[in-house]
């Protein structure tokens, strides 16, 4: 996914709270920046160097989105409206290989009646499946981690996913590492024990968790490996 967006480099100055922070542009002038999930937030701690996207929208209060974290690993990319493009692109070119058993990948739109869910599948024979799409932004011991939490929107869609298979199709959580610097996946309990459970217990009735890792730079995001996931 080609990302030719003029961005501006900044340093955090501090946050206001989980989705908003303060950070110093190169002539020094400091912005408000909206953080698109608040694992990102979570990344930038005072002097943390990001690439800042002007919104232009003249409505919009906060001016400023972040694109990129910028970690001594490599650049993490943080714009999570992007994430079912990455998706569709990495399904068209092949590369998802879990799921070679289909051939059509359909965008799900609020006219098709479904719980917080991204995509349906179609392959031969009418087999079906349908999935969810989540990046995942913490990485700890070399490892992309999950969950960090769990909100009320992804209890509803693990709920209708689960309708879904009752009615014969396959579910898939497909979680997307936008960063080069992690070589697997792991599920841990510690940082929310609660949401933990909810997906440990999802997992045992039948819905899949995948994870892919990305290729990132400033002018260009692309899925390109799978990543194996712990338990």
């Amino acid at each position: 996914m080609n990302y030719n967006y003029k961005l501006l480099p900044a340093e955090v100055v501090g946050a206001y709270n989980k989705i908003i922070i303060d950070a110093r542009l190169d002539d020094g002038q400091v912005v408000a920046a909206f953080c698109g999930a608040p694992d990102i937030a979570g990344m930038c701690s005072p002097g943390t160097r990001l690439w800042l996207k002007r919104t232009s929208r003249t409505k919009r209060l906060v001016k400023y989105n972040i694109s990129f974290v910028e970690t001594p690993e490599g650049m993490v990319f943080a714009n999570p409206r992007y994430n079912r493009r990455l998706f569709q692109e990495a399904f068209d070119k092949g590369i998802l290989t879990d799921f070679g058993e289909y051939s059509q990948c359909r965008l799900l739109g609020t006219s098709d009646n479904v719980n917080g869910l991204d995509f349906e599948l179609t392959g031969d024979g009418g087999k079906k499946g349908f999935v969810f799409v989540l990046p995942v932004y913490n990485k700890k011991d070399g490892f992309a981690v999950f969950p960090n939490s769990v909100n009320f929107f992804e209890v509803k869609m693990i709920e209708e996913m689960q309708r879904r298979r009752q009615a014969g199709a396959e579910t898939y959580v497909f979680m997307i590492a936008p960063r080069e610097d992690c070589a697997a996946a792991k599920f841990i309990w510690n940082a929310d024990a609660r949401g933990a459970a909810i997906l440990f217990e999802a997992a045992k009735n039948g819905l899949n968790f995948l994870c892919y890792g990305c290729k990132t730079a400033k002018n260009r995001i692309e899925i390109n490996r799978k990543l194996d996931i712990a338990y």
